[in-house]
C-alpha cells in the first residue's frame, strides 16, 4: 500500500522525541526531531519511505512525523510481511530502481507505483521475505563483527 503523509513541514512544530521525515539521501531521511501537535496521531511506522526527488528510499521502524503537501513530501509503502530486515533490504533495492530520478524529473506517486523492483521469490513466484531477513540479518552482524573489531584495535 502506498500513501501520502498529511500536509506538514517541521517548519511547523517544535523540537521533541519524534522523527521528522522528509525527501533526503542521507541519516533516514530524518532532519529534525519534533513534537507532534495536540491530538495528532504520527504515521505509522514499519514502512520504507521514499523521495521523489531523488528515489532515495529507507526503512522507519518507529513512528514519525512524515513531511505531506509540495516540495520535499515523501510517499510511505506499507506491507503486513515487511519487517526491520526485509524492509532495509527492500528499501534498499527501491532506491536502486528509483535512483533515475532528479530534481528535474522527480516521480510521483503513481510513477513509483508502476515501477518494477526485482526481489527475490520462492519457487511460487512470491517475494521471499524469509531470504531478504535472512540475508540482511547476516550483513547487519557482518557489519557489527567489523565494527567491533575495529574499535578494539583503535583502542589498543
Amino acid at each position: 500500500m502506498v500513501k501520502r503523509p498529511a500536509a506538514r513541514s517541521e517548519k511547523q512544530y517544535h523540537q521533541g522525541r519524534v522523527p521528522f521525515v522528509a525527501s533526503g539521501n542521507v541519516n533516514n531521511g530524518v532532519i529534525n526531531c519534533c513534537d507532534p501537535h495536540e491530538n495528532e496521531v504520527p504515521d505509522k511506522g514499519n514502512c520504507i519511505t521514499v523521495s521523489p526527488v531523488d528515489g532515495s528510499a529507507f526503512f522507519q521502524g518507529q513512528d514519525f512525523l512524515g513531511r505531506g503537501g509540495a516540495g520535499s513530501s515523501i510517499l510511505m509503502l506499507y506491507n503486513d510481511n515487511m519487517n526491520e530486515y526485509s524492509g532495509v533490504f527492500i528499501a534498499r533495492m527501491i532506491q536502486q530502481t528509483c535512483s533515475k530520478y532528479c530534481y528535474g524529473k522527480m516521480g510521483s506517486q503513481e510513477s513509483i507505483k508502476r515501477e518494477k523492483v526485482q526481489l527475490p521469490v520462492d519457487k511460487d513466484g512470491i517475494p521471499d521475505w524469509n531470504y531478504m531477513e535472512q540475508y540482511t540479518r547476516e550483513l547487519f552482524d557482518k557489519l557489527k563483527l567489523l565494527y567491533l573489531q575495529e574499535k578494539a584495535e583503535h583502542s589498543a
